[in-house]
Formats: C-alpha cells, sequence, structure tokens
C-alpha cells in the first residue's frame, strides 16, 4: 500500500468524500491539511487510479512524497 495526497475543489463535502474514499478500501492517514483541501490516504495503486473517477470533488490524486526547494541565487 502507498500512501497519496487527495487534493479536493473548494467547497467539496470533505467529509462524504472521505467516506467514499474509505469505501474504495481507502485508509485515511492525516486529514489535518482539511484548511488547504487535502487528505493523506493509503491505498493500492489501482484504487488510487480510480478515485478521481470516483467524484468530481476530487481534483488530483499524487503519490505522498518529499518535496525540497532550493533557494535561486
Amino acid at each position: 500500500m502507498q500512501k497519496y495526497v487527495v487534493t479536493l475543489e473548494s467547497g467539496a463535502d470533505y467529509e462524504a468524500t472521505k467516506k467514499s474514499i474509505e469505501s474504495q478500501g481507502g485508509k485515511i492517514v492525516d486529514d489535518s491539511m482539511r484548511i488547504l483541501g487535502m487528505i493523506t490516504v493509503e491505498m493500492s495503486d489501482v484504487d488510487a487510479s480510480s478515485l478521481k473517477s470516483l467524484t468530481s470533488e476530487i481534483i488530483s490524486v499524487e503519490p505522498d512524497k518529499e518535496v525540497s526547494t532550493q533557494a535561486a541565487l
């Protein structure tokens, strides 16, 4: 199982979307980014690839990975 960051539309029904994700076999790992409209889930690659078609309130589903920045000089 891999972790994914699910990004929701502004004004999306957050709780209903979480239930939809769980019904697809996903496990909610972190929902502390609710203010940003993001949920971290853990699920199989196959289930994750079908999430976006689950509801129009899901904008994107991306693998959860470390992101770094570098200042331009």
